[in-house]
């Protein structure tokens, strides 16, 4: 079935195709009773501007690619949400598309992103290289979430990890503790291990008691670290957190419902500001600097440190 035109609205409106056009571009220089009757005609045809079409009109689509890494991480919807917020803000358009969580992937989602001419695309804790984004930004303007990369055409908007780790080890100081260990179960080291104490860190919950002095606070490296912690306390039979304080770098599923007090930069509002910028250097164009934003971490205190 054909989608309606111009003007097929124009011949159910009884009005000329330019003018059905300034109605579309929400032109002022149409009466209302005119206009009405335009957009009546569309609604009752069903009739959608062609986006592309306009885009390439324009020069503009009022579209900008959104590449997430994994959407079975809740990080990435939360990148997402913070992205939507401030697209809808600034009147464009998300196109979503996901790598599922493999570089090859990626590169093919990347290119079908390309392929349909957005303004700009986000990239959301992308895995694939950093010669494949700088490809992507040598066609459009480029902003990545969750990883620095090092080149003069992208902007990159990152979490500050070390500040983080720094955070909630100040945090449970405060709090009087002086046995702080810092856990990592990720089948790869985690980066923040530089941010911990000399001799902090262990690579599982078994370890945690094995010394003379068994920790007094956890910080848990990770979302998947933290769930793993939060089970082996119980398991264990420590009460959390009369017996053992616990932290979580991030923010797992259900930490809110379950009290669980978190330390990690917001993953919505790094997706607002990843808009925020990619839309700023789509409309500054080819003077637009190189920008490199870090979003400070946020403690949220809740039932499990005391």
């Amino acid at each position: 079935m054909a989608h309606p035109t111009l003007e097929d609205v124009a011949a159910r409106a009884g009005v000329s195709r330019a003018l059905v056009s300034l109605v579309m571009r929400g032109s002022p220089k149409v009466g209302p009773e005119r206009r009405e009757a335009v957009l009546r005609a569309a609604r009752d045809l069903g009739y959608r501007p062609n986006m592309m079409a306009r885009g390439l009109a324009s020069g503009r689509t009022g579209m900008i690619g959104v590449l997430l890494s994994d959407l079975h991480d809740p990080w990435f919807a939360a990148v997402h949400d913070g992205l939507a917020d401030e697209a809808a803000r600034r009147g464009v358009r998300l196109l979503l598309a996901t790598g599922r969580g493999g570089p090859a992937r990626e590169r093919a989602a990347l290119d079908d992103l390309l392929d349909l001419r957005p303004d700009g695309v986000v990239l959301a804790g992308p895995k694939t290289s950093a010669a494949d984004i700088e490809r992507a930004a040598a066609g459009c303007p480029v902003t990545v979430v969750g990883r620095p990369v090092r080149t003069d055409r992208v902007d990159c908007v990152t979490g500050d990890g070390a500040a983080a780790v720094e955070r909630a080890l100040g945090y449970l100081s405060d709090l009087g503790h002086r046995r702080v260990a810092c856990l990592d179960v990720g089948p790869r080291p985690s980066p923040l291990r530089r941010a911990c104490p000399d001799g902090a860190v262990v690579a599982g919950p078994d370890e945690l008691w094995r010394p003379a002095e068994a920790p007094t606070a956890v910080l848990a490296l990770g979302d998947t670290t933290g769930t793993a912690a939060l089970t082996a306390l119980l398991r264990a039979g420590r009460r959390v957190p009369e017996e053992i304080s616990l932290i979580v770098h991030g923010d797992p599923p259900g930490a809110r419902d379950a009290g669980v007090t978190t330390v990690a930069s917001p993953p919505a509002e790094l997706g607002r500001e990843a808009a925020a910028v990619l839309l700023d250097r789509i409309g500054d164009g080819a003077s637009a600097r190189t920008r490199r934003i870090t979003v400070p971490p946020l403690l949220t205190e809740r039932g499990t440190t005391r």
